[in-house]
């Protein structure tokens, strides 16, 4: 978000609660199905089945607007920070950085607050690819705020409308790749099918890519879900069938923590939430 200074990494971790694509990894036990491990799948060119899975899901893949001409839903966004960012690395440079890319009311507050916490809402519509988005509102909030900051905050709210599901198929292009040179030099990829539920009528597969792990709905080969750890940081997302053989968001949750040396500790966490009309 920040590329001007050399430092702008780490504003880029506080502010990571307005990047779009982060989610909390939960506890999967929610999953109220047996998972079945008997499987026993042969395929010619010593293929492994998880490579199979991921060949479909990547073959498969198209962007949004190819599968939806219109959609219309709402986003929630819960913004939750325990971390006491009074004193910090490269404070002034990051400080200043904010302020000229317009950012510098929402530091303040977080600044200001070490137990933070607000809930804003907007409308959106995907039409032809283009997302527009009306009714941005804030919703709750935790302590109080200037009418500058909660400006600021609802001017910069780009990650309640971002086409995530795009974003989905592009991280597991990503790492398949990075798990493809793995494997050309040897090294463990941690690529495994972990087994099957079902739900409904249908089935769907896991697939283990080192610290990410992807539910695939058998026949369309869409995303169910997607959770993936990255350093501390957990994400966790949950997509729901809006219409034959299309998983589009339902929530996703991410928590977030600094893991660098001098700095706060704390975390910043992030919960999303989807409705489709």
């Amino acid at each position: 978000m920040f590329e001007w200074f050399q430092h702008m990494k780490y504003c880029i971790i506080l502010l990571a609660l307005f990047c779009g694509l982060n989610g909390y990894a939960q506890d999967e036990d929610d999953i109220a199905r047996s998972i079945n491990l008997t499987e026993v799948v042969v395929l010619a060119d010593g293929m492994t089945f998880e490579e199979y899975l991921l060949k479909q899901v990547l073959a498969n893949a198209k962007p949004l607007k190819e599968r939806i001409q219109t959609l219309r839903y709402s986003v929630t966004c819960q913004l939750e920070k325990d971390m006491d960012l009074k004193k910090f690395p490269h404070r002034r440079t990051i400080t200043f950085a904010a302020r000229l890319a317009g950012y510098g009311p929402i530091v303040s507050a977080l600044r200001e607050h070490k137990h933070f916490g607000i809930t804003m809402a907007e409308d959106v519509l995907f039409n032809k690819g283009k997302i527009t988005t009306s009714n941005v509102r804030m919703v709750e909030m935790k302590q109080e705020l200037t009418q500058k900051q909660i400006d600021s905050f609802l001017k910069h709210d780009g990650m309640m409308s971002t086409n995530v599901y795009d974003k989905f198929y592009k991280k597991v292009r990503e790492k398949v790749k990075e798990l493809q040179k793995k494997r050309k030099r040897g090294e463990d990829t941690g690529l495994r099918y972990s087994g099957s539920y079902t739900d409904g009528k249908r089935t769907y597969y896991i697939v283990e890519l080192d610290k990410m792990k992807v539910h695939i709905a058998d026949g369309c080969w869409q995303i169910s879900r997607i959770s993936y750890i990255e350093g501390q940081n957990n994400m966790y997302y949950e997509c729901k069938e809006i219409k034959p053989g299309v998983f589009l968001l339902s929530h996703g949750n991410a928590k977030l923590f600094l893991d660098k040396e001098k700095w706060p500790k704390g975390y910043i966490s992030m919960i999303m939430k989807y409705s489709y009309h």
